[in-house]
């Protein structure tokens, strides 16, 4: 704290108490305004550390400088209110600030070579080859002679390019408004980021790599097929489908099509899913893989572990003519083979196929035995996408963990009681859901796709995973297990059943889609929903991103304002900040007036028939402005909202004063001089501080006093009222009675109270204007009634009675 300040702060208690007060007010508006703010940033923190809100990770680092923001303004304005007591919060704010910054900093991406590397040993350095690559490199060591030549162009490539063309603040600035499931405004936001790759420059270090990984891994000459290759992709979680792949380039054009392979990182869905798997966008950055494009007389994809066939675990191979791009992205039903597993796999003559699609049985054993080996090197069964060439040989495209439902899902189920209006429907991801039937042909109708649908559609096309989220299963006329859908689809324990499901149903018809049976039932079956184990588990990964931001942020650990931590030096988060200041803030205001009327000097008299000798002094607009140059008003002048609902209650006409008696502080009176002062002095009287939406009002009732402190406007996260009861005229015990009956009305108004001795304290908070309103009017009326209930208060049964009368006549003040 500056001499200077406190200097300021000392010579305006002294000399200016009522410039004092009116800076007291100001700060105190102005810190309100920063704790609203600071909450509702809090709240959406929350909504992110817990996994209700799938964004970014950039947005909580967007949030967390927002809460830095108004947490520095509280304390600012609190140390306008009093520079000296609050003089420790810049330190306990410098420490939790550098916590929080360290608790969201990220590695500092490698933007240095290498800027490729050969296929071949690219399962030695997956971090810079990506997830594809790896595998493929990984399969090349074991010495698969069916896996493709290539290179890849690394991860560090990609950094290179962003930091070459200047877009990492232009790429977090969209990433951080970025929330998962929002499709509207992920593809706006991705249209723009793909644009800025599209229109970037490859660095010439890179392009002359990628040059010369065409001429010394590749003949330079043939047709590419350039590839996606982001880190984490291909691993235990898939990103099937996520990614483009750019198919027959020229040599020429390699270099745009690596740059729209880049830009695919930004596709909605791709963007969409690696949220949805609490992935940063460094953790999926792009690696790029480059091999020749094949003639394919026939291709698809092999998985080493496939229940599909009479329920029989065993190799199922799913073949198309041509290339396998209309396999997955499920536009058509592809031709499986079955081959049992073992040393030397064998068709399953029970389940036939066509065999002028798929290879020839020598080819499809091979590649059952490709496969199978492929799951014992890499410990889990496998997912590998091959191609047929017109010579006859097959190659292997890629190969990743083959997505599977949860042991639970899997497991042997009991007879139903319900029968299925539909099934014999292949299976093609397991799980169940209930909900209304949803039509989805078009795009138009899939963007449209309502929460917890079953959705009915021809395809199952890849502009169905950007609303994954939504469905609660999916009824297809075309496509298999091998689409890139129905992949993510098993993460995610949806049920995805393909068939003839045309004409079956009507819009909103409510079904059950039992993806284990391949049956789907009228109404929601209890007992398929409940052994299913499909309920939607937030990833986590998303908690984890998360965790050690918590601490820091959001965290409450001053819960108690009487706890012995309830410091500055106490604060662990900018949660405690915001509830230390609130608190002491609503404290310094509690305290602004005190029985010497100190700062009230050109406070006007209120002329009223109560028996109370009340000034008011207006802070901001809390008494017509007409009566400005007026010594003495009325109530009808007082435009301040929580005075006028306080009065409401107090001056009820239900309410009998003695007239013969002027209701001031007697004790402070018989104290001083045995009446040498006036009963009209302000020394002995009640006072008011008033602004529009504000009240702090001491009253002076004999021998108590009461204090009320109140905001009451049109923010609910603003307001407040606080109240403190004290003193009486009666013994210990009468008086203990009274704050009993009070505390008791003042809960059953949703108060918070708390009584010491014989004084009370009452506390709410965060109700709207109306809420708010209705709690002073019984503040009000209750000080009116409870003035001399002491004297006559003697036992809880007359507590009781009085409680019931009390709630009765106040229903009738509010009616």
């Amino acid at each position: 704290m500056l001499p200077y300040d406190f200097l300021k702060f000392w010579s305006e208690t002294m000399f200016a108490p009522r410039a004092l007060l009116q800076r007291k007010y100001e700060a105190f508006k102005i810190l309100l305004e920063y704790d609203s703010q600071a909450l509702d940033l809090i709240a959406d923190l929350e909504e992110l550390f817990y996994g209700r809100k799938l964004v970014d990770r950039n947005q909580a680092d967007c949030l967390r400088k927002q809460l830095s923001s108004a947490v520095s303004g509280m304390i600012r304005e609190l140390q306008k209110m009093h520079p000296y007591k609050f003089r420790d919060l810049t330190e306990a704010f410098n420490r939790i600030d550098e916590y929080g910054q360290r608790a969201m900093l990220l590695p500092e991406p490698d933007y240095g070579p290498p800027y490729t590397v050969p296929l071949a040993t690219a399962g030695e350095c997956p971090d810079l080859a990506g997830g594809k690559a790896a595998n493929l490199g990984r399969v090349h060591a074991l010495g698969y002679t069916e896996a493709l030549p290539g290179f890849v162009v690394t991860a560090n490539a990609f950094q290179a390019f962003v930091k070459h063309n200047d877009l990492r603040s232009k790429i977090n600035e969209r990433l951080c408004r970025m929330e998962a499931g929002n499709v509207r405004l992920l593809s706006s936001l991705t249209l723009e980021l793909q644009e800025l790759f599209l229109n970037g420059e490859v660095p010439d270090h890179v392009a002359s790599e990628i040059r010369r990984g065409l001429s010394v891994y590749l003949d330079g000459n043939g047709r590419l097929a350039v590839r996606s290759s982001a880190l984490a992709e291909d691993s235990e979680i898939s990103f099937a489908g996520q990614y483009a792949s750019e198919l027959d380039i020229h040599p020429e054009d390699v270099l745009e099509a690596y740059k729209r392979v880049l830009a695919g990182k930004y596709c909605p869905r791709a963007v969409s899913y690696r949220i949805s798997h609490g992935l940063t966008d460094d953790d999926t950055a792009m690696a790029v893989l480059i091999v020749p494009m094949i003639d394919a007389r026939s291709s698809g994809v092999v998985y080493s572990m496939d229940p599909d066939c009479l329920s029989r675990d065993s190799v199922g191979i799913y073949g198309v003519s041509g290339l396998g791009a209309s396999l997955v992205d499920g536009s058509v039903i592809p031709v499986k083979g079955s081959l049992y597993r073992g040393k030397k796999p064998r068709l399953v003559s029970e389940c036939s196929f066509d065999r002028s699609v798929l290879p020839d049985e020598e080819i499809l054993v091979r590649l059952a035995e490709c496969a199978l080996k492929l799951e014992e090197q890499f410990g889990c069964p496998q997912d590998m996408e091959w191609a047929v060439d017109h010579k006859g040989q097959f190659h292997i495209l890629q190969t990743r963990p083959l997505q599977q439902e949860p042991e639970g899902r899997k497991a042997e189920k009991g007879p139903l009681a319900a029968m299925p209006v539909l099934d014999g429907l292949e299976r093609a991801a397991g799980g169940a859901g209930c909900g209304e039937i949803y039509f989805a042909g078009s795009g138009e109708e899939i963007a449209r796709i309502p929460e917890g649908a079953i959705v009915v559609t021809p395809a199952l096309k890849p502009s169905l995973l950007s609303f994954s989220a939504k469905m609660n299963g999916v009824l297809s006329l075309t496509g298999s297990r091998a689409s890139h859908f129905s992949s993510v689809a098993r993460e995610m324990g949806i049920p995805v059943l393909v068939g003839d499901v045309a004409d079956r149903f009507e819009k909103g018809q409510i079904v059950t889609v039992d993806g284990a049976a391949g049956a789907v039932y009228e109404g929601c079956v209890k007992d398929v929903l409940t052994r299913s184990c499909s309920e939607a588990q937030i990833s986590p990964r998303v908690l984890e991103l998360y965790e050690g931001m918590i601490p820091a942020l959001v965290h409450l650990n001053l819960v108690d304002p009487q706890g012995e931590n309830f410091s500055p030096a106490g604060c662990e988060s900018f949660h405690d900040l915001v509830r230390y200041c609130h608190e002491m803030a609503v404290q310094e205001m509690f305290s602004l007036v005190d029985k010497r009327g100190l700062g009230m000097g050109r406070a006007k008299k209120l002329q009223t028939d109560l028996p109370l000798v009340v000034y008011l002094l207006d802070l901001d607009m809390g008494i017509d402005p007409r009566m400005t140059k007026k010594k003495v008003i009325g109530p009808e002048s007082v435009v301040c909202a929580p005075m006028q609902a306080f009065w409401k209650g107090l001056s009820d006409e239900r309410v009998v004063w003695p007239e013969e008696m002027t209701h001031v502080d007697w004790d402070e009176f018989d104290r001083m001089s045995a009446g040498i002062f006036s009963k009209d002095s302000k020394l002995l009287a009640s006072y008011g501080l008033l602004a529009e939406d504000y009240l702090h009002l001491l009253i002076r009732f004999g021998y108590h006093f009461s204090e009320v402190d109140s905001l009451c406007g049109d923010m609910p996260g603003q307001n407040y009222v606080k109240f403190r009861f004290k003193g009486g005229g009666a013994g210990f015990d009468n008086r203990v009675l009274r704050l009993d009956f009070i505390s008791r009305v003042l809960v059953h108004y949703g108060f918070e109270t708390e009584i010491r001795g014989d004084m009370l304290d009452g506390f709410s908070s965060r109700l709207d204007r109306s809420e708010t309103s209705r709690q002073l009017t019984v503040l009000g009326y209750l000080m009116a009634v409870t003035r001399m209930m002491d004297m006559r208060m003697e036992n809880e049964a007359q507590l009781e009675t009085e409680f019931k009368g009390f709630i009765s006549a106040m229903e009738g003040i509010n009616g």
